[in-house]
């Protein structure tokens, strides 16, 4: 298996950033979340692998 960072837009990163940041101060511990794409030996997306879907509502 291959693994490749995931195709995040920058809202996304920013969430991650902030679920880490929430997450250790409820642990008193650094926390860190990686976001990957699993990928079979020859770098293709495993079946059912899709990509993410905008789930961020804009506001006005």
């Amino acid at each position: 298996m291959q693994y490749e960072p995931a195709p995040l837009r920058e809202g996304q990163i920013s969430k991650l950033r902030e679920y880490e940041q929430q997450l250790s101060q409820l642990t008193g511990s650094p926390v860190i979340l990686i976001a990957y794409s699993e990928k079979d030996d020859s770098g293709n997306p495993l079946e059912g692998d899709v990509s993410p879907t905008p789930t961020e509502k804009k506001r006005p």
